[in-house]
């Protein structure tokens, strides 16, 4: 949580940077002091942001790729039943990451500073209707540091992948309550595009749906180029005032 709040905050800085406001009548008098530059939203082109902007943000461009992806898929597990041969705990995941899960994938996670080694024991999908999530359940074989009942696990999940896939840096994937997302290159504008994904690493992500190898995403800042583009549905033009050139 901490992290998160680390990069909402450095998003928001950044976002000011980039959002800013109409000039006053007062400060449109001083038209031959500042230059009125700035990111310029609409619904039909995206995000225009100009290169002053863009270097100032130390915007990163990258190509999506075709390679396999080392896919793990990382888990927060709560413990359900300890005993003295074997702890069980369980997770919800989404529809899409139980598809990638099954019976006796390896599961890694640690406990009181040990190691934890386990496997993947059943992936149940009753639930799906009603709460829009499955639950994946798993047992440790227990030699050190026995977690507790009710105590929370960080886990990953090695998972089977062989294949070549689309896949974009995870930095570039903005993940919101509506669904995933990326910024594309389009032209001179930046467009939020919904992307369906698949297996996720710490560093990669498969894209089943939305991009193309070749395709052009922004890897950052992707957090401020969002928060610019609900300031500017919601609040207005985006803008912010430069000093004149050699001032």
């Amino acid at each position: 949580m901490k992290r998160n709040l680390l990069v909402v905050g450095s998003g928001l800085l950044a976002a000011l940077a980039l959002a800013g406001c109409q000039p006053k009548p007062d400060e449109a008098a001083a038209g031959e002091e500042s230059v009125e530059i700035g990111p310029k939203y609409t619904a039909k082109n995206g995000l225009f942001v100009p290169s002053d902007t863009r270097l100032s943000l130390g915007m990163k461009i990258v190509e999506v790729t075709e390679q396999k992806v080392p896919a793990t898929l990382d888990l927060q597990l709560r413990v359900y039943q300890a005993g003295r041969e074997s702890t069980f705990a369980s997770a919800s995941v989404t529809p899409e990451e139980a598809k990638a899960l099954k019976r006796g994938l390896a599961v890694r996670a640690r406990s009181n500073a040990a190691n934890l080694a386990g496997r993947v024991t059943r992936v149940n999908d009753e639930l799906l209707k009603a709460t829009g999530m499955a639950e994946v359940l798993v047992e440790f074989n227990n030699t050190s540091g026995v977690p507790t009942v009710a105590a929370f696990l960080s886990a990953s999940v090695a998972l089977d992948s062989d294949a070549t896939v689309v896949t974009i840096p995870r930095a570039a994937l903005l993940e919101c309550s509506d669904g995933h997302s990326v910024y594309t290159v389009s032209g001179e504008h930046l467009v939020r595009a919904r992307v369906k994904v698949g297996a996720i690493s710490s560093d990669l992500v498969e894209v089943k749906d939305g991009l193309y190898a070749g395709d052009q995403v922004v890897l950052q800042p992707v957090m401020s180029l969002w928060m610019t583009e609900l300031a500017a549905v919601k609040g207005g033009q985006a803008c912010c005032v430069m000093p004149a050139k050699g001032r």
